[in-house]
């Protein structure tokens, strides 16, 4: 499984991807974890992203998983610049395309760089790239270079909260990869994305827009609230996203759940806020809202499921409920 070669429509097709991703972010137990992704791509998702946090090495988990799939995109998102060496990130991600025959989606951020993060993010991508198409690259005074050569291009995505990191999206990256929105800030990343894209003289087309929308699907409606209530006040309780939520209008929601997080009280986060930036309700509903995603501007809206209870069932009650498959029957 895994390993055939693609050709120049498939390439395109990886590059600008159209349809329905998820993420996992839960570490399931190894069995539990594949079945989830096999189970997925047979459901009809188009690309899996796996975050880079304290858990699972993303780029690591790619690898095997590249030999339990077929036809799936495999992300990072994101794995943060600061977390590995350049050449250590291109030589992971050229092993993950060279084992799944092309279906590596590299997805990086600044993580917490401050002052001239995008430049060096900037910096980075071009480095990247390099490295991926066989040039010698200088990092930190000394030259280096990717002896394996990937075949075709890695894609690279780039993680984007604010409107310099879409413009810069549409000047430099294969997709931009956006989180706890509503579907109005897709359409504004659109708008951003276009206007990089064409002050270099680029097609905005060449860039995909994928956005991750939190999501639980469960028969106690109360309870799956609740289990996005937490997350959303993690989240509300970082600046970055913080700034986010008052850009589009959820400000003082999100003032309100950081407060709550800090209180213990999940009860106090807003439910407006859940509801504006997540998936939430019947499977009819959930389906209706994954939909204005795509309505305003997602190529690719990722289902990340937040899981309720015992966490492999959730997940998977989630994902079943957002199938592509099922939705087009």
């Amino acid at each position: 499984m895994g390993s055939t070669p693609w050709d120049d429509g498939s390439v395109r097709q990886a590059r600008q991807p159209v349809g329905t991703g998820f993420a996992l972010r839960d570490p399931l137990p190894w069995d539990t974890y594949t079945g989830v992704v096999r189970e997925a791509e047979t459901a009809g998702y188009r690309a899996l992203f796996l975050p880079e946090i304290a858990g699972r090495d993303a780029l690591v988990a790619l690898g095997a998983l590249a030999g339990e799939t077929d036809v799936l995109l495999l992300g990072t998102g994101i794995v943060p610049i600061t977390s590995r060496a350049t050449l250590l990130t291109a030589m992971a991600a050229a092993t993950v395309h060279e084992r799944s025959g092309g279906r590596m989606l590299l997805g990086i951020g600044t993580g917490d760089l401050g002052a001239g993060a995008l430049d060096r993010l900037r910096e980075e991508v071009r480095a990247l790239r390099s490295l991926f198409a066989g040039e010698l690259v200088e990092r930190k005074g000394h030259q280096v270079q990717l002896s394996l050569r990937p075949g075709s291009p890695v894609p690279i995505w780039i993680s984007c909260l604010g409107p310099r990191s879409m413009r810069l999206a549409g000047e430099i990256a294969d997709g931009a990869l956006l989180n706890w929105c509503p579907p109005e800030r897709v359409a504004f990343a659109r708008e951003r994305v276009r206007e990089g894209a064409e002050s270099i003289g680029r097609d905005p087309a060449l860039v995909a827009v994928g956005v991750y929308v939190r999501a639980c699907i469960d028969e106690d409606p109360a309870r799956a609230l609740n289990a996005v209530r937490e997350a959303a006040a993690t989240y509300a309780s970082y600046p970055a996203y913080a700034r986010q939520f008052e850009a589009v209008g959820l400000g003082e929601e999100a003032r309100r759940a950081a407060e709550a997080l800090r209180s213990g009280d999940p009860s106090g986060v807003p439910e407006r806020l859940v509801r504006e930036v997540c998936i939430l309700g019947s499977t009819h509903d959930a389906r209706a809202r994954l939909d204005a995603y795509r309505s305003a501007g997602a190529d690719l809206p990722v289902v990340y499921p937040v899981p309720v209870g015992a966490r492999g069932p959730s997940i998977r009650a989630t994902l079943d409920a957002l199938s592509p498959v099922a939705a087009a029957t």
